[in-house]
């Protein structure tokens, strides 16, 4: 996990360094210390035994609760969301995480004459408010990550997979459905499935990710070459724009480095005996590794395009610090994986 971390860091400043030179000053400095201060909370919250947040999970969830409602009445409103609060903590970045880190906990819970209106119960809680909650943001990426998370952390509770795919049932028909039918949504998909048809409106992004990628070969157009054509090219296009100036060979590097990641949180899962625990690698994985190909997808061309920022290579303070805290977390938990515990690895209270 470590290594997977240290290769990802210097992948990121690395293609900080190559953005500065072809666009603009400074990136490769302030991401260095974003890295660098996310690395001191990582450190720190490895350090906090994680069995501490489980006794919280209900104020954590409330916590994120009342983000999501703070940013909804005071925010700052960029691009439609009101998603920065506090001048400049961002609840799109922090508070998926809370969400997941509460769901965890009150999942891994056992519960006596626990009945299947109790289950019904904290599953509307739990997987439906935090997805109410972004669409009042709005921020439907965070909601699409939210519930494609937990639907994975049910289907490996012991809730198991009926309850997983009746929750996802609803969020289709509830959440998706009616977000497919908005205008502003129909007009992305059929740029997304239809660019040549408007090759300098809606498709235009994706012509241009297209021929970015085609025209890279195995050696790509040279370290710090610039891209005019794409937009955000530090944040939202990273992963394209490190193909167009490195390659296909850096991508395929990267791409590899994603599946170790997988594996070894496979092999921390299956390591760790605490419910707790394993709840929180599966959950904090999952969003991880859901960012990440969906990251790689919009990168490609393979899927419309959405604030989903790459995971560590992505430029910007919230999303660094976050990222690499969530790291700290899983690190926690598989450093105590041999340590015996009361009940389980869960506390009394």
């Amino acid at each position: 996990m470590l290594g997977f971390l240290g290769l990802m860091l210097t992948l990121a400043l690395l293609a900080m360094y190559a953005v500065q030179l072809g666009y603009q000053d400074g990136l490769f400095v302030r991401q260095a210390i974003y890295m660098a201060s996310g690395l001191v909370v990582m450190f720190f919250i490895s350090r906090v035994h994680h069995q501490r947040l489980y006794r919280h999970s209900w104020m954590i969830f409330g916590l994120s609760t009342a983000l999501i409602l703070a940013a909804q009445f005071w925010g700052s409103q960029i691009n439609g969301a009101r998603s920065y609060i506090f001048g400049g903590i961002s609840v799109t970045a922090l508070c998926p995480y809370l969400f997941i880190i509460a769901a965890a906990g009150l999942l891994s819970r056992v519960e006596k004459y626990e009945g299947y209106g109790k289950v019904v119960g904290k599953i509307i809680l739990l997987g439906v408010l935090p997805l109410l909650l972004f669409v009042s943001i709005p921020s439907s990426a965070s909601l699409l990550l939210y519930a494609a998370t937990f639907a994975f952390m049910l289907a490996i509770s012991r809730y198991a997979r009926p309850w997983a795919a009746a929750y996802l049932a609803f969020v289709a028909a509830a959440f998706l459905l009616p977000l497919l039918l908005s205008e502003r949504v129909q007009d992305r998909l059929l740029g997304f499935l239809l660019r040549q048809r408007d090759p300098n409106g809606a498709g235009y992004l994706y012509r241009q990710i297209d021929e970015a990628v085609r025209s890279a070969g195995w050696n790509g157009h040279g370290f710090g070459s610039p891209m005019k054509t794409l937009p955000y090219i530090h944040s939202d296009h990273i992963f394209t724009y490190l193909i167009y100036s490195m390659g296909w060979t850096f991508g395929i590097i990267i791409t590899l480095l994603i599946l170790f990641f997988i594996l070894q949180l496979t092999r921390m899962f299956k390591s760790v005996k605490d419910p707790y625990g394993k709840m929180l690698i599966s959950g904090i994985g999952a969003l991880l590794v859901i960012q990440f190909l969906w990251s790689m997808g919009m990168s490609l061309g393979f899927l419309p395009l959405s604030a989903v920022p790459f995971p560590f290579l992505s430029y910007g303070m919230d999303q660094m610090l976050v990222q690499l805290a969530a790291i700290g977390l899983i690190y926690s938990v598989y450093r105590r994986k041999d340590m015996i515990s009361l009940k389980g690895g869960i506390p009394n209270n």
